[in-house]
């Protein structure tokens, strides 16, 4: 077979391997312990956030003074809810630069913030990461565990109203994970970073409604 048409061939493949937004959102949140749920016909939105409320436990002052003494004049650029049949499974805050350009996202500075609203393990975020990720990446044996182990160092099992925040330094600097206040892991690899935070800021999500809020363009 001549290499075009083999081309050709492992493309159609993956078209025909490739899993629906549908599926794959049902396998992720099973990932997550959410079986239950998974038995109900799709429906997980994202919700644009309105306000905080008094109990929440990193309300946006909380954060922002975080940045500023982080020394990053980072500003609210757009929040959401994730939820699941009604369900909320965490807030997500996209805080960015004044000059923030969502359409070259993945070569600028920025930081995405969780807030969650229920327990999850670890082990089962990262392992629901990784395929998110092979979703627009496609799956590599070496690679994707080395993504794995990395994630399974950064992601500590949650409790609700935890925060998993991720820095995203740049077009060739990779990423931090904190926990909290507490750093978790500094990931030099922007091939990584650019897959990881792609999950939400990449056009190709399975989340489209939740990232056009994030970006500010809801």
């Amino acid at each position: 077979m001549s290499k075009p048409c083999s081309v050709l061939a492992q493309q159609s493949r993956n078209i025909l391997t490739r899993k629906p937004p549908g599926t794959l959102r049902r396998q992720v949140l099973k990932d997550l312990g959410l079986p239950v749920l998974t038995l109900l016909p799709l429906s997980l939105e994202a919700q644009a956030s309105e306000s905080t409320t008094r109990d929440e436990a990193w309300p946006l002052t909380q954060s922002l003074q975080w940045f500023q003494g982080q020394n990053l004049a980072y500003k609210l650029r757009g929040q959401a809810h994730m939820r699941w049949f009604g369900l909320l499974l965490y807030e997500a805050r996209l805080w960015t630069l004044d000059a923030f350009d969502s359409r070259q996202w993945a070569d600028q500075r920025f930081a995405l913030e969780l807030v969650y609203a229920r327990s999850f393990e670890g082990v089962k975020i990262a392992q629901a990461s990784l395929e998110l990720m092979q979703a627009q990446h496609g799956k590599a044996a070496e690679r994707d565990r080395q993504w794995l182990a990395w994630m399974q160092q950064s992601f500590p099992n949650i409790q609700a109203k935890d925060r998993l925040l991720g820095l995203h330094q740049g077009a060739k600097e990779g990423c931090r994970f904190v926990h909290n206040r507490q750093v978790r892991l500094d990931i030099p690899d922007a091939h990584f970073a650019k897959a990881f935070f792609g999950i939400w800021l990449d056009p190709r999500t399975t989340e489209p409604a939740l990232r056009r809020s994030l970006i500010g363009e809801a």
